[in-house]
């Protein structure tokens, strides 16, 4: 009896010892595998690679400020089966309360509705795009608190691209798309920096175990992920908070179905702001849905007669005091195609100048058709020199449906010369428009608008895009001082001869004594063939400003655009109505925010530039006088009444005290009206009474 309990004690203690073997060995083996520096992997099962996503780049401001950033988010989700029906029954209703608090897209009882119709699912989706700091309040919820195991609770970590400045220049910044936690970009600089936002990803060996779990494996094999580099742009984030408040603000009042800003820096091409905007489909708000600046072409408009005008002077073909007749404002230079001035009634006689001062298309359309007719090509080739005829190549890739018709094409016709002179039968985009202005306001050094100035990581800047100089002078010095102090009368009406009804800049509104402007106005008709069969609820414009400031060494320039808004009053769709005013607001915030732009306007030098532009104007003044002394006396000599408008009361006295015409005047400065009509018989026996401007 005592020998047959002994065997059995000895059987249950061998059986023990084998079992603890066993287990001994299984454990030491799957510490091995855990911790192993071997590449070979022992297991029945293959090893896998997997990819570990490198960081993307932040993309910044031009001081540093991240304006698109990536973050990770937790897909919340729940194995609400899982959880002990006591557990869930006494906590539904605090968990409810704490859910509702937290997100504030749901009431209470929302909550508890959800989390118990689903009370059988195993993996529920809760909420998607939870932050990290709500995950963490998540955990110390009721139920929540007790993990996954116990309380059901599932986070899911995946990446997201994260702009913290919401939809300031989200266009121009650019978009992703996340796919498996990867990052797709689709435009903007996202897209074309693509390759340095990226870095380079990494790869890890990874062993599947039971349970369809997978375990790292150290391995030589194995590859950290090189984090990507920040793309460091010129946006100023105030410049860009302006621009986009103020479109905004006008784009509203005038439900225009778009626009667009853009402010650049003269010297260096860098654009500190770029502003798009374009109408909701329920036309109840305005974002950032379209780079309108660079792939949106318009028509220019009579922003294009300063390209106009500088080849006309460039090939001397005319002088800005000399005389054009626009006759009563209504010329047709081809059978059945008549070009039109804003003003009823035209402006006359009027010098060429003054011609681009209140923006007259019949002047500069005759003058270009008479000068280039018989050599379109050379208009054309100017305008190649100006970059105006081919798309710019930019940072950004883009697709272009510019239009500047070459002679020799097959839409080619005896209208397109005279109509390009004025900005019709073409289409450029905003940018390249700016980009043109913006080498006058250079000088006539051309330079390439520029959106990235620098590549860095950690240790610094890694890569610098310097200026690119596309033309160290598109046009002489001699030809942009003497359009310079037009382009500045356009935004004023404090020339001493200038008459309240006949000379007055079309952006005289947005004139401040703060500092100079110097600029040009643009008003489209769009589908302007279709005109005469529309209504004036459905005719659509388009307004447009573009400049630069200070005139005395310009700063920045920049470019409005209001595209297809209707007008039924016909009176407030002018560029200088619509665009010049934003123009204005801009410039005023930069004004005060850059100490610099005042500078240049107070320091010495520019006191001589001032000094030098006025000169230039009296000079011009002094020479448009002497003409219209010169054709008064023609016409007194012919015996015909001579029109005295904008003459002084002493050059009134000059030509008319020895001639046969008697005359009585009221008032001081120049003559404003005359009762005899100009080219009308000189009668002897009647008085001529002259009315001054004060």
């Amino acid at each position: 009896m005592g020998k047959s309990k002994l065997n059995k004690n000895w059987t249950l203690i061998t059986s023990f010892i084998l079992m603890f073997s066993f287990f001994i060995l299984i454990a030491v083996k799957l510490f091995a595998i855990q911790y192993s520096d071997i590449d070979e992997i022992t297991f029945t099962h293959e090893e896998r690679v997997r990819r570990i996503e490198a960081p993307r780049g932040n993309i910044l401001s031009e001081d540093g400020r991240i304006l698109s950033v990536t973050m990770p988010v937790y897909d919340v989700r729940l194995d609400l089966k899982t959880i002990d029906e006591d557990l869930f029954n006494s906590n539904v209703k605090e968990l409810s309360e704490k859910l509702s608090e937290l997100f504030r897209d749901g009431s209470v009882s929302y909550y508890e509705n959800k989390l118990k119709s689903n009370r059988n699912k195993r993996y529920f989706l809760l909420k998607r795009k939870v932050t990290y700091l709500q995950l963490q309040e998540m955990r110390r919820f009721p139920i929540f608190k007790f993990g996954t195991n116990k309380g059901g609770f599932i986070p899911e970590m995946r990446s997201t691209r994260e702009y913290p400045f919401g939809s300031l220049g989200k266009v121009t910044v650019g978009r992703v798309i996340v796919e498996n936690d990867s990052i797709i970009p689709k435009n903007g600089i996202e897209k074309a920096f693509n390759h340095y936002l990226q870095g380079t990803s990494g790869r890890e060996m990874i062993q599947p175990i039971s349970g369809g779990y997978y375990v790292s494996k150290r391995s030589e094999q194995n590859i950290l992920p090189v984090s990507g580099k920040d793309v460091v742009t010129t946006i100023n984030i105030e410049f860009q908070d302006a621009a986009e408040s103020s479109l905004r603000e006008r784009l509203m009042e005038t439900k225009a179905l778009w626009g667009t800003v853009i402010l650049m820096e003269v010297e260096t091409g860098e654009i500190k702001a770029i502003a798009n905007l374009h109408r909701s489909k329920d036309s109840t708000a305005y974002t950032d849905s379209r780079n309108h600046a660079i792939v949106s072409e318009i028509v220019p408009g009579s922003t294009f007669k300063l390209a106009s005008y500088i080849s006309l002077l460039e090939d001397g073909l005319i002088s800005l005091t000399d005389t054009v007749d626009t006759k009563n404002g209504v010329v047709s230079l081809v059978e059945d195609f008549k070009i039109r001035d804003t003003k009823r009634g035209g402006y006359g006689k009027i010098s060429f100048g003054d011609a681009f001062v209140v923006s007259s298309n019949v002047a500069v359309s005759k003058v270009i058709n008479e000068q280039y007719k018989s050599d379109p090509n050379k208009f054309y080739n100017n305008l190649k020199k100006y970059h105006l005829t081919d798309p710019l190549e930019l940072q950004l890739p883009y697709k272009s449906s510019m239009i500047v018709r070459k002679p020799g094409d097959k839409l080619w016709s005896g209208t397109t010369l005279p109509s390009m002179s004025y900005g019709y039968e073409m289409h450029i985009s905003p940018l390249q428009i700016l980009n043109f202005y913006n080498a006058i306001a250079n000088n006539g050094k051309m330079v390439s608008p520029k959106l990235v100035s620098a590549i860095k990581d950690e240790t610094g800047v890694i890569k610098s895009f310097p200026t690119n100089v596309l033309s160290e002078r598109i046009c002489s010095e001699e030809t942009i001082k003497s359009i310079t102090p037009y382009l500045e009368q356009v935004v004023s009406n404090q020339r001493e001869n200038w008459t309240t009804d006949i000379i007055n800049g079309t952006a005289k509104n947005i004139f401040t004594t703060e500092y100079s402007i110097a600029g040009k106005t643009g008003t489209v008709k769009n589908e302007f063939w279709e005109w005469n069969k529309k209504t004036k609820y459905n005719r659509t414009y388009t307004a447009s400003f573009v400049g630069f400031f200070p005139v005395e060494k310009p700063k920045y320039s920049c470019i409005v655009v209001v595209h297809e808004f209707v007008d039924t009053t016909d009176n407030n769709h002018y560029g200088g109505v619509v665009a010049a005013p934003v123009f204005r607001d801009i410039s005023d915030k930069v004004f005060a925010f850059d100490s610099e732009v005042e500078h240049r306007v107070l320091n010495n030098e520019n006191s001589e530039n001032k000094e030098r532009i006025n000169s230039e104007v009296i000079k011009n003044e002094d020479e448009i006088t002497n003409n219209m002394i010169n054709e008064v006396q023609v016409d007194i000599k012919k015996g015909i009444v001579p029109n005295l408008m904008g003459l002084s009361l002493m050059d009134v006295l000059y030509v008319l005290e020895n001639s046969e015409i008697v005359f009585e005047f009221e008032g001081q400065g120049r003559v404003v009206s005359q009762s005899a009509k100009k080219g009308t018989k000189i009668d002897k026996s009647k008085i001529i009474k002259i009315s001054l401007s004060s």
